[in-house]
């Protein structure tokens, strides 16, 4: 079984690719791919690891949150999206009634 590793995030861009420095002092390559239950990674947010060996270097894979619960509190990118859906939906009902009745 590989070894976990504990670090935080140092870059994570928009295109899903970024670098963790772990607690050891290296620095991994991690995607967006490798992440457990696709979390946004965000800088300075502290994660847990296995590590891999590539061509290029060392790279971050099962990358989970440390600590899980304390981002509980914020909305998923479905719960957005869905509000925004019913907010639509009654936009268009209000025009209908406005202007068509």
């Amino acid at each position: 079984m590989a070894k976990k590793i504990a670090g935080t995030i140092a870059q994570f861009g928009t295109k899903g690719y970024g670098f963790i420095v772990g607690d050891d002092g290296q620095r991994y390559f991690v995607h967006q791919t490798n992440v457990y239950n696709k979390s946004r990674l965000n800088i300075d947010t502290r994660v847990i690891f296995n590590t891999q060996n590539s061509e290029k270097g060392l790279v971050a894979v099962n990358v989970q949150l440390e600590n899980p619960d304390s981002n509980q509190s914020r909305l998923s990118d479905g719960v957005i999206k869905g509000l925004f859906a019913v907010g639509f939906m009654v936009q268009i009902i209000v025009v209908y009634q406005v202007f068509f009745r």
